[in-house]
């Protein structure tokens, strides 16, 4: 199944609907897009090929104006279209950790897993069809960790879900629910892995065309 065609068009379907306040934004938004997308994997210096091209990047992500939930708000907006034409949807999810160690000049950082480990979180939750092919990202929280909560382990039995950093899957499914009353003819199965074997999960009251899968610990 060959959902999206790995084209130009493929930016501006993303983004072309980012809300950024000025057009000029939003157009030059499709346009790092448009390269950065041709070598997913280089360098800002080696993919936009010409020093104008590396300098209008980094004022655009150095800009404080610029929302990076407007810019996943356009995407999401892409991915529902594309769900439309999809009979099920396996609604993945699963947390990142963005690791900023050797950026020491780097600020607002948290800690991650490691005692010597900075950077940020950001849990996902990617809709892909029954062939793995992706249809785009449903939803994504990003947060950093709190230096002061480190350590209260012990005590997460005592403390509300809302609480604690595992409230991201109950955040996932409900995104997943707001997804499928806009696709009620779409099966959606929600998946995560054995850490999301939370008790206030599975009390979630779900839509008939959605389901939980999980791995239990």
């Amino acid at each position: 199944m060959n959902i999206i065609e790995p084209d130009a068009s493929w930016a501006v379907t993303e983004f072309a609907d980012a809300q950024l306040n000025d057009i000029r934004r939003t157009q030059r938004l499709v346009e790092i897009a448009t390269v950065l997308a041709q070598q997913p994997t280089a360098s800002f210096p080696e993919a936009c090929g010409s020093p104008s091209m590396l300098k209008a990047t980094y004022r655009f992500f150095d800009n404080d104006a610029i929302d990076a939930q407007a810019i996943l708000e356009s995407h999401i907006e892409a991915t529902s279209h594309r769900i439309t034409a999809v009979p099920r949807v396996l609604a993945v999810q699963d947390t990142t950790e963005l690791d900023f160690s050797h950026h020491p000049a780097t600020t607002e950082l948290g800690p991650l897993s490691g005692a010597n480990q900075h950077g940020f979180l950001a849990h996902t939750t990617l809709a892909i069809t029954e062939e793995r092919v992706p249809l785009g990202i449903i939803a994504q929280s990003v947060w950093v960790r709190d230096p002061t909560e480190v350590g209260k382990r012990a005590t997460r039995r005592q403390r509300p879900i809302t609480q604690k950093e595992s409230q991201k899957w109950l955040l996932s499914l409900s995104a997943v629910i707001e997804f499928s009353q806009a696709h009620p003819d779409t099966h959606f199965v929600s998946i995560g892995d054995r850490e999301a074997d939370v008790y206030d999960l599975f009390l979630q009251q779900r839509p008939s065309n959605v389901d939980w899968l999980v791995r239990a610990a």
